[in-house]
């Protein structure tokens, strides 16, 4: 074998693994080609050790494993816009994902679909694979009709690899369009069938605004047509407590739901299950992930539709965010780090139809992060097999290189610009 992540290499020492369908009491994992090939118990890991060159060994003790983040909805190529062409955001860059450990992300067009292009959203998917980690993307962005490459949506699922389904087209948003019931249960149908012949999720991904309709036409648009309340998945459901409920009433008609990381997030999840028998956090979870909106506006409009504050979402929120939601539980809920861990990895991975992708097992991604077991300090990130990111140093894309990651102390002290 040639190319990235075909050489063997060893992780050992561990003390734990988080997502890996109940494999317990395992210190070695083995990789190469991109994928896990071995989890290794004591016993085993001399012999892989005879395998594997001296500097392809990592030892980690007092650690734990888990399988690397899927950010499910980041502006790759930038957004924004709404305050002027000077508003427009920066496009991402490798190091800010694997920084974040964040391996795997879907692309997406917001607000603006007339500077910023689907075939360059397609291009940056392609740079981002070929510098290591691994990208998809929606086609669409909030308006209706969506923006494609192909001419159509089901051209676009079917026929070009990164195109996982449709989004994120508003709803209930005074950005949106305005799409009719008629118009969602269209672009549901197509994605749908897109998938099939695509064998992707063709799913819908839908921008939830402030608006008093709130969810509402979701549900008219599953009046409308014949396709299953699966095939939406609406995301900023923790914008405020009455669309968390809305959400909640969502995940009890059998839908899925995607919050976006932040303190609004930690709120939403503990409105989810706050109140509700234990037994039934699980199934309420499963239906329910987070992703980060990284490089995507924040703004921020007063009663009157005017812009008041306009700040920009970074990967690194996801990864706090998970930090948050396991270190910091609110009274009354007890948590495992396997519940909060499947909101960023298993859960949006199985939406999304990537099997290959969100648990740590034989024959999956070799996509790992490695942190600290007292408080999940990020130490590791391994990306198809290849080691990208250690405490001092993240692998950077072809035109920023590797560079240093600054001590926490130094990154709070240093002032905004």
């Amino acid at each position: 074998m040639d190319g990235p992540g075909c050489e063997l290499r060893l992780l050992k020492g561990f003390s734990d693994i988080a997502g890996a369908d109940g494999v317990m009491g395992n210190t070695g994992v083995l990789m190469g080609g991109g994928k896990i090939l071995a989890i290794l118990g004591d016993e085993e890991i001399s012999a892989a050790e005879l395998l594997v060159h001296r500097d392809n060994i990592l030892e980690v003790p007092d650690c734990v494993i888990t399988p690397g983040l899927v950010d499910m909805h980041v502006h790759i190529i930038g957004g924004g816009g709404e305050a002027g062409p000077s508003s427009c955001t920066p496009q991402s860059q490798l190091s800010n994902f694997l920084e974040a450990g964040i391996t795997t992300v879907v692309g997406v067009l917001g607000t603006d679909c007339i500077t910023r292009r689907q075939e360059s959203l397609v291009g940056k998917c392609r740079a981002l694979n070929e510098d290591g980690m691994t990208a998809y993307h929606w086609c669409g962005s909030y308006r209706v009709p969506p923006a494609t490459v192909t001419g159509s949506i089901q051209g676009d699922i079917c026929l070009i690899e990164s195109c996982l389904g449709v989004g994120e087209i508003a709803v209930s948003d005074h950005r949106s369009s305005a799409p009719t019931a008629v118009e969602l249960a269209k672009i549901a149908s197509e994605a749908r069938v897109g998938g099939m012949l695509g064998g992707k999720a063709g799913l819908v991904h839908v921008h939830m605004g402030t608006g008093e309709a709130q969810l509402q036409p979701l549900y008219d648009a599953l009046e409308a047509s014949n396709v299953p309340i699966t095939q939406f998945l609406p995301t900023h459901m923790e914008r405020n407590p009455s669309l968390v409920n809305e959400a909640k009433r969502w995940i009890e008609h059998g839908g899925y739901v995607d919050f976006t990381a932040g303190a609004k997030a930690h709120a939403a999840i503990a409105q989810l299950l706050l109140g509700t028998s234990s037994r039934n956090h699980d199934s309420l979870l499963k239906h329910c992930s987070i992703s980060s909106d990284s490089f995507g506006s924040l703004p921020v409009f007063d009663a009157a539709g005017q812009l008041v504050k306009y700040e920009v979402a970074e990967p690194k929120e996801l990864f706090t965010c998970l930090q948050h939601l396991f270190c910091d539980q609110e009274p009354g809920l007890k948590l495992s780090l396997d519940d909060v861990l499947a909101l960023f990895t298993i859960n949006p991975a199985r939406r999304l139809k990537l099997p290959h992708k969100g648990r740590i097992a034989v024959g999956c991604d070799a996509d790992i992060l490695v942190l600290t077991e007292d408080s999940l300090e990020l130490q590791y990130v391994f990306a198809k097999g290849e080691l990208v990111r250690t405490p001092g140093w993240v692998r950077g894309g072809a035109f920023e290189r590797g560079r240093r990651i600054r001590p926490r102390i130094l990154q709070d002290s240093v002032a905004p610009t």
